[in-house]
């Protein structure tokens, strides 16, 4: 698109964003599914994701859940970061954690996301225990029954011990503002300017 401008002539270039997603129960995609719609990106599961596709954009975000500490499907979209370093890449979990400082840190560390130059984002997410597959089920079991038995726990773990009965549902309203707000500051229109 262009216009002139007296006797110079500025052309605009709309940034293209994509929002790529890992979702097991819903939460990063609706978290996925809000960021997208607020800078009218286009939103894509992170398995349909091809590298051919990095050239179409400008901004790159990709969320996903998280278990153990670990972003699910991260490793995969970073295999293909040497093609996606001149990018906005923007990174977002979606878990059971508070988030902190602290817990921040560990994610990122967890993640080796200080390897790569991206931005990082923690959102707080639901959790349905009924929702949860075979593994997860015995993996969250295991946990729980080191809390319940563990008399140095925290009354924040011991709190935990509830879950299996009672679901947290939680939406991180603050996170996903400050992610749409950064892709707005990006999205700022480049104007090339010919003078005639």
């Amino acid at each position: 698109m262009f216009r002139a401008l007296g006797e110079r002539l500025c052309y605009s270039f709309a940034m293209r964003t994509l929002v790529l997603y890992v979702s097991k129960t819903g939460n990063t995609l609706k978290y996925a599914e809000e960021i997208a719609h607020a800078v009218h990106a286009d939103l894509l599961p992170a398995r349909k994701f091809k590298p051919k596709m990095i050239a179409e954009y400008d901004t790159i975000v990709f969320g996903g859940w998280v278990m153990g500490n670990q972003i699910r499907g991260l490793d995969k979209f970073l295999v293909h970061y040497p093609q996606m370093k001149e990018k906005n890449i923007l990174i977002f979990s979606c878990g059971m954690s508070m988030v902190t400082q602290q817990t921040r840190a560990d994610m990122i560390s967890s993640n080796i996301l200080d390897l790569y130059h991206v931005r990082y984002y923690q959102l707080r997410g639901s959790f349905d225990y009924q929702k949860l597959g075979p593994i997860q089920k015995l993996l969250m079991n295991n946990s729980l029954r080191l809390v319940a038995n563990d008399p140095n726990a925290s009354a924040e773990q011991q709190a935990l011990l509830a879950i299996k009965d009672t679901p947290i549902h939680y939406y991180d309203t603050e996170g996903v503002n400050k992610i749409i707000s950064v892709l707005h500051r990006l999205e700022t229109v480049v104007e090339v300017e010919e003078v005639k």
